[in-house]
């Protein structure tokens, strides 16, 4: 049997092996903690302390050895404080120092906080991380219910009450409850189309935005390919005449090199190149042509031609980011990076590009180069380049013809701004210096140069020609005075009836009316005027009027939306070439991205007769296509296209709706 007994300091109860009896051991309550003798068995049931000594006790004298006894005793005396020290030790937060591998714990109270290694040869600082909350349950028999965590409710729920979990209604029963009974206020159709509005107006958005990409996606699928066109003309160039094949050739060419300065496919870098490649085989062909054309029937058109690949070659510059991408090319000679450049360096500049291109017309005549002039500067001065455009006039001008030609550069740049700074009036104070001898052996005689020198208000400007007066005037004093009143005065009445009155050559009147149809608001009445004087001068045969003149107020003309007044100049321009490229330049001239107008075919009427193709009717094609290209898809725009005869007109179509498709 056990013995029984409770401790006699705090009457902690306990039940122990009888071979326990007479030993001394330590109450094992933690309050207590005092000695006590272990009583000897006695047969009594002990209800209280929840067990009954057994009937088969050992013998009161049954003792074990002294020693196993006493170990025992305290073991099961102890239980309560070793148990005590594992919650302490649970308590206590491993830790591992990062640096030097040492173990060791510390409190939980320093959980979060900051400790150094207690390595001496360690001692980095290393914090206490957070213990991880909540332990899992190591038995099922420590929840609250005492069972299973999956153990099934020993319950049934009645079959003739209402379930208290149900959630949702039976219409059956919401109907018999009276609950279909009640009123309830309609809901207004506007407060119905406000919800509907919110759910579907997000819908609409993303089709739209899904529409929008698929059709650009479609636009750009059907984008063309200027190969194709190259391709087809250069197996039909045989059915032309040479020259003009080769001009041919090279608004071909010019088209693929600005179709490749807006690459959607190609790399950026490698388009450049392949641009800069196309303009140069197009200025190849302008010059073997040129050598084809042994008595100079075609130099209006080699002359023009030349000035338009000018004109296109300024899109190969751009910014400095551009050249230092590779996307473009730098204005004018130096590195990018603004260092000196290195023996034999060669770098690709606009500069060059243009310079190469004008050379060869150093000896065309001074009216086709002014034109071509003015309208460089232009293009130059819209991309901000006015110190480029102040050193055209050295690419493709005589000594003699410097003065006015650097004339005409100021005045472009000084009309938009209406400012003396800058270009503007460097150029007025080089032609003070470079006039100061005289205009004695000037061909042709620098008048522009007085009317920049009034225009800036130049000091101590030499005086080269009077104020008109009378009733005659000179070709000089007419052009420089009708330059003033158009500049200074704002004054195009006074300057029209300048530029009619009698006195000089045809020439010199063509001149003065051009300005005014280049500079004043209102064209109309400077090509009525010019209409007239060539009429009466082909009439009384004194004077032919300059081709490229005619050419240029055609230009204008049809730019300026006169379409009858731009035939009729184009028909007095003189020859079959240079009337086809009066009627081809217009078209290119009155295609603008604001012009909205479609063109038929009539537009640009072209002869039945291969070998009577001019330079001018490939040109106007090509505009014509590029200018429909823009108004519609190309597939619409190539159906017309596709009826032109194949090989030596229909390719340029098709190369002008390709270069139209960057323009969209």
């Amino acid at each position: 049997m056990a013995i029984v007994f409770n401790c006699p300091h705090c009457d902690h109860p306990y039940r122990l092996k009888d071979d326990l009896a007479g030993k001394q051991a330590t109450c094992k309550n933690a309050n207590c903690r005092q000695r006590i003798t272990i009583p000897a068995p006695v047969g009594l049931r002990i209800a209280d302390l929840g067990g009954i000594l057994p009937d088969d006790a050992p013998a009161d004298n049954a003792t074990a050895p002294p020693a196993d006894v006493e170990a025992a005793a305290l073991a099961a005396l102890n239980e309560t404080a070793k148990e005590k020290e594992e919650a302490v030790a649970a308590s206590d937060i491993p830790m591992t120092c990062p640096h030097c591998d040492h173990k060791w714990t510390e409190a939980l109270s320093k959980a979060g906080k900051n400790t150094l290694c207690p390595n001496e040869e360690c001692r980095q600082r290393i914090k206490v991380p957070e213990p991880k909350k909540g332990t899992p349950k190591e038995n099922w028999r420590s929840t609250a219910s005492g069972k299973p965590s999956l153990a099934k409710e020993n319950f049934e729920k009645p079959t003739d009450v209402m379930d208290a979990e149900a959630r949702v209604v039976s219409r059956e029963a919401y109907i018999k409850g009276g609950g279909a009974e009640q009123d309830y206020e309609p809901v207004p159709f506007k407060h119905k189309f406000k919800i509907a509005m919110l759910v579907l107006a997000p819908l609409l958005l993303i089709g739209a935005g899904i529409y929008a990409i698929v059709a650009w996606r479609s636009s750009r699928g059907e984008e063309l390919k200027m190969e194709p066109a190259l391709a087809e003309f250069a197996a039909a160039r045989e059915e032309l005449d040479p020259v003009q094949a080769g001009f041919g050739a090279a608004i071909l060419e010019m088209a693929a090199g600005e179709h490749a300065l807006h690459p959607q496919s190609m790399e950026k870098d490698k388009a450049l190149a392949q641009a800069h490649l196309h303009f140069t085989k197009a200025r190849g062909e302008i010059q073997q042509a040129s050598q084809k054309d042994t008595q100079g029937k075609a130099a209006l058109e080699r002359n023009a031609l030349l000035g338009e690949l000018a004109r296109t070659q300024i899109g190969l510059g751009g910014t400095e980011e551009q050249v230092k991408a590779n996307e473009r090319y730098r204005w004018v000679p130096g590195a990018a990076d603004g260092r000196a450049l290195r023996v034999n360096e060669q770098i690709r500049t606009v500069h060059k590009e243009l310079q190469t291109t004008l050379a060869p017309m150093m000896t065309a005549d001074f009216d086709t180069k002014a034109i071509i002039l003015r309208r460089l500067v232009r293009d130059l001065e819209k991309k901000g380049q006015p110190d480029l455009a102040a050193e055209l006039p050295i690419f493709f001008f005589s000594e003699s013809e410097l003065p006015e030609a650097k004339a005409i550069v100021g005045l472009e740049l000084y009309r938009p701004t209406r400012s003396a700074s800058g270009a503007p009036g460097r150029i007025a104070d080089e032609l003070k210096s470079l006039l100061s001898g005289g205009v004695t052996g000037r061909v042709p005689t620098p008048a522009s140069a007085q009317t920049l020198w009034q225009v800036v208000g130049a000091e101590k400007a030499p005086t080269l020609f009077g104020a008109p007066s009378g009733g005659s005037v000179t070709d000089p004093t007419r052009l420089a005075y009708t330059g003033i009143y158009l500049l200074k005065d704002d004054n195009p009445t006074k300057a029209l009836e300048l530029a009619r009155l009698q006195g000089g050559s045809l020439s010199g009147q063509l001149r003065a009316l051009l300005l005014v149809a280049e500079w004043a608001p209102d064209p109309g009445p400077a090509f009525d005027s010019a209409i007239s004087l060539v009429n009466l001068s082909s009439k009384s045969k004194k004077e032919a009027p300059p081709a490229a003149i005619l050419v240029r107020l055609a230009q204008l003309a049809a730019a300026a939306n006169r379409p009858d007044q731009a035939k009729t100049l184009a028909d007095l321009a003189g020859d079959d070439g240079a009337k086809a490229w009066a009627k081809g330049s217009g078209l290119a001239a009155a295609a603008t991205p604001e012009n909205k107008n479609k063109l038929e075919d009539a537009a640009m009427e072209i002869p039945d007769d291969a070998k009577k193709l001019r330079a001018g009717h490939f040109l106007g094609r090509l505009w014509l296509a590029r200018q429909n290209g823009r108004l519609m898809s190309a597939s619409e725009a190539t159906k017309p296209v596709n009826l032109w005869p194949k090989g030596t007109v229909k390719p340029f179509g098709l190369a002008g709706i390709a270069v139209a498709q960057h323009e969209k």
